[in-house]
C-alpha cells in the first residue's frame, strides 16, 4: 500500500525511526492505530457514563417540592 505524507508528517517519521521510539513505518502505523481505537474507546465508556450520569438526575427529586426534573420539564411544557 502507498501512502501519501505531508512533507512535515515524513520528517516526524523519520525522527521517530532515527530516535529509536520506532523501528519503522509499520510500528508507527500500528501504535497509532491502536492509540486511537485505545481513544474512541475511553470516550465511548464516557460518553454513557455521563448519559447515565444525566438520567439519574433527572430522575432524581430536586429540593422544589421534591419534584423530579422530568417532572417540573413536562409540566413546562404544558404551559
Amino acid at each position: 500500500m502507498a501512502i501519501q505524507l505531508s512533507p512535515e508528517t515524513e520528517r516526524l517519521v523519520e525522527q521517530e525511526i532515527a530516535s529509536g521510539r520506532f523501528r519503522s513505518v509499520d510500528e508507527i502505523i500500528h501504535v497509532g492505530i491502536h492509540a486511537k481505537e485505545d481513544d474512541d474507546s475511553d470516550r465511548s465508556r464516557r460518553r454513557r457514563e455521563a448519559i447515565e450520569h444525566l438520567r439519574q438526575y433527572i430522575d432524581s427529586p430536586i429540593s422544589l417540592n421534591e419534584i423530579t426534573v422530568k417532572e417540573l420539564i413536562e409540566e413546562g411544557r404544558k404551559h
